[in-house]
């Protein structure tokens, strides 16, 4: 059976409206949600951080890190704000009866239980299907504690490799650009870049390696992914 590789976060469940009060949360003060979803973590952080937040900068870093990767318990009670992306459900249903699905995820380990749970609770396929995550200390470069460590694309190549190392991967999803090079390189062969139109533009992904581009599961509706 031919394998998929699925990203979870803003490509199968928006998260836009836990990011939105995450931020709030962290800075104390209202950020617009059209700053969270075209801006990345730096450039919120510089335009609406206080000057007093910004001279403890790594303090924040690691405090978001905390609340997103559900490492403190605030960030737990806001998970129930995703939201799935309309017919992805249905998709994935129809992919996994001939194929086995790899939901490949930047949440971690100890997110486990609850990410499966927030799948079955949208009614994603979870039989015939694998969740591979991060594990916390693999953030540490991201949250400012050891400058030597992986980044995250390091991390996402390394579990990619070992999912393509035993069986044939005819198919990969997800919706940020940096990781098409990755794809590209382990030559699996349907690459598609899931759209995120206010922060990236569809070239992004395809100068990156991926062999194309959607805006939507519906697009995907009658797409069953084929052996190579």
């Amino acid at each position: 059976m031919n394998r998929v590789i699925i990203d979870i976060d803003d490509t199968l469940i928006s998260t836009a409206r836990r990011m939105h009060k995450l931020w709030r949360l962290l800075l104390d003060r209202e950020v617009p949600m059209e700053a969270v979803e075209t801006m990345n973590l730096e450039q919120i952080f510089i335009k609406f951080a206080t000057k007093d937040q910004i001279s403890r900068a790594r303090e924040f870093q690691k405090r978001y890190w905390n609340l997103l990767l559900c490492l403190d318990e605030v960030g737990v009670e806001s998970l129930k704000l995703h939201e799935p992306m309309s017919y992805a459900t249905n998709v994935l249903q129809k992919w996994s009866k001939k194929s086995e699905l790899f939901y490949l995820t930047g949440r971690t380990e100890n997110m486990r239980s609850l990410t499966f749970n927030e799948l079955r609770k949208f009614g994603f396929p979870t039989a015939n299907t694998r969740l591979v995550m991060f594990q916390p200390e693999d953030y540490a470069r991201a949250k400012g504690e050891d400058s030597s460590g992986p980044t995250l694309i390091d991390v996402k190549s390394r579990l990619c490799t070992e999912i393509c190392k035993n069986s044939e991967v005819v198919r990969a999803i997800d919706d940020y650009p940096g990781y098409f090079t990755i794809f590209q390189q382990l030559e699996i062969p349907d690459r598609i870049g899931f759209l995120r139109p206010n922060r990236y533009k569809a070239q992004q992904y395809l100068d990156r390696g991926a062999t194309r581009v959607v805006e939507s599961w519906k697009e995907l509706q009658d797409d069953m992914p084929k052996a190579a």
